[in-house]
């Protein structure tokens, strides 16, 4: 997404949030937000990751990771790390046996061209999230996120996502609207109003509007 798109769908959001005050006003203090297609290469380090974290808090989760880092040399990358033969290796950095088996399924299915990265960056949101899904423990809330984050799709919404719901439920108790009517304002751009609405949950921007 360029620049100058971003700009533009903020100020799309922005019009469109011109009814409900606060969410407005969120919206303008969190500014413009971006989201981009990341490179192909990045793939595979961004979904290990990303499946490594979960259900983890920051620090635990950036602990973990190093030391999977710490396994890597210039003759060991990650891809060359998670086969399954490294198991015992993995799971010794403080990964369970179930993201072990997911990252590993998720090479397996890169090297034989299960799935294909250029491929998925054509498709449609739903066909790219039910294309993800079908890996093993790959679920919907991680294939959402990878539509967002990596292949920056503007138009995704996590019903699982329980910080999403949360925040949504807020601001449609503070607007005096139901959260299916806040979703409609942000169509088509659910991706970006996301980042929003975790934005102002992580910038106590509810708590400082109740001062």
């Amino acid at each position: 997404m360029t620049k100058d798109m971003s700009h533009q769908i903020h100020q799309t959001l922005l019009n469109a949030t011109q009814p409900y005050t606060l969410l407005n006003q969120a919206i303008a203090t969190n500014g413009v937000q971006s989201l981009n297609l990341q490179p192909e290469a990045l793939f595979f380090p961004y979904l290990a990751r990303s499946v490594a974290g979960q259900q983890l808090s920051n620090q635990a989760a950036k602990t973990i990771w190093q030391r999977v880092e710490a396994l890597l040399s210039d003759d060991v990358t990650l891809f060359d790390l998670f086969t399954e033969p490294n198991s015992t290796l993995l799971r010794r950095c403080g990964l369970s046996n179930a993201k072990v088996r997911t990252i590993c399924g998720v090479r397996s299915a890169l090297e034989d061209k299960q799935i294909e990265i250029h491929q998925l960056a054509m498709m449609t949101d739903e066909e790219l999230i039910r294309s993800l899904t079908q890996l093993w423990g790959i679920g919907p809330w991680t294939a959402e996120m990878t539509a967002i984050f990596f292949f920056g799709r503007p138009n995704v919404w996590s019903q699982g996502d329980a910080s999403l719901k949360r925040g949504l439920a807020l601001f449609a108790e503070k607007e005096n609207a139901t959260p299916t009517e806040l979703l409609a304002v942000a169509a088509p751009y659910h991706s970006y109003f996301a980042l929003h609405v975790w934005q102002s949950l992580d910038t106590d921007f509810f708590t400082q509007m109740a001062d």
